[in-house]
């Protein structure tokens, strides 16, 4: 596992040596895109998955391997309903999210698909409300993710798209939509009773994740400056936390000299990358952030480890799968 875990940060660190490349990678992109745009139904496909913003999916499928691995979860097929179902969900967020942004863009944004005319008004909205209610009937119809969980999670995130643009408090109401996620995932491993069983640790990884995305969207803020900027003190702060993660997921596994350096390769691999992040954001805005949203998975990788070690490398693979997806479906 040592082995793995130093594998791990001389791939992070291969990754960011070609970060500078970041923006060819994506003129390259942005061209073939260019000529696939003449075939209709690869144009509104293409269409579709910038609105979801599918590209940051595998960061969601780390966060559900989290809540359920940790409860005690194990690889069978209601996992991977829980993958499909809560996909849903978060794709349906995006994707209403523009439709509730819809003037703003119009304004600020115009590049957006609403307001660049690649799609209607009233199209965004019927398919974000349709990914959402077949979301919303799969985690019902094949799972136990508990329905006051599954109810707070719906509410969430249409609470966030409704307010976020008048409520600078509303962060907090998007670091909930991931902690929902983690809790939700974990609340379907206890199938036997009809209350909300999730272990502490689920729960405290979901209250970091509720401070973590809510510094990643008040830096996100001035996204669409898409110019330099400095991160406050407080968004660095709560960038930061997620170094607890290898300390989180040690605290009740047996301590020796593997244990020990797993968390200190953990501590070090993620302080790492959020050094990346901050430079990154400093030095442009929508790039720092993609990188904030990939480095989700490889936090959750760090405390999976300690709980199944498939799930873990698993969580590394989608880590590096969402940095390679961004070049091509923007993460914002």
């Amino acid at each position: 596992m040592v082995a793995q875990q130093i594998l791990v940060l001389f791939v992070m660190v291969r990754i960011h040596a070609g970060l500078p490349h970041f923006h060819d990678s994506t003129s390259r992109s942005s061209c073939r895109s260019e000529r696939l745009t003449h075939d209709p139904m690869i144009s509104g496909l293409r269409t579709l998955l910038i609105l979801g913003r599918v590209s940051n999916l595998p960061t969601v499928w780390t966060n559900i391997g989290v809540g359920w691995f940790l409860s005690g979860g194990s690889w069978q097929s209601e996992f991977i309903w829980l993958v499909f179902g809560v996909s849903l969900l978060y794709v349906a967020g995006m994707t209403l999210n523009d439709a509730f942004d819809a003037k703003w863009d119009g304004k600020h944004a115009s590049e957006r698909p609403i307001p660049s005319g690649r799609i209607s008004l009233g199209a965004v909205w019927a398919v974000g409300g349709l990914e959402l209610a077949v979301g919303i009937g799969l985690l019902i119809a094949f799972t136990s993710f508990h329905p006051v969980l599954l109810t707070g999670l719906v509410l969430a995130i249409l609470l966030y798209n409704w307010i976020h643009k008048y409520w600078a408090g509303s962060v907090l109401v998007m670091g909930v939509c991931r902690a929902l996620v983690y809790a939700g995932a974990g609340s379907a491993v206890a199938v036997h009773t009809t209350g909300i069983e999730v272990p502490v640790l689920v729960w405290v990884v979901a209250g970091v994740s509720v401070i973590y995305i809510s510094g990643l969207t008040l830096a996100a803020r001035n996204e669409h400056l898409k110019a330099h900027a400095g991160l406050g003190v407080l968004p660095r702060l709560m960038l930061m936390l997620p170094v607890l993660f290898p300390l989180l997921g040690s605290h009740n596994v047996p301590q020796d000299l593997l244990i020990i350096s797993l968390v200190i390769v953990g501590v070090i691999g993620i302080w790492a990358w959020v050094s990346i992040i901050r430079s990154s954001i400093k030095q442009h805005i929508p790039v720092g952030i993609a990188y904030a949203i990939a480095g989700i998975a490889f936090y959750d990788a760090a405390i999976l480890a300690f709980a199944d070690w498939r799930a873990a490398v698993t969580a590394l693979g989608c880590f590096v799968l969402t940095l390679g997806a961004q070049r091509v479906i923007p993460a914002t």
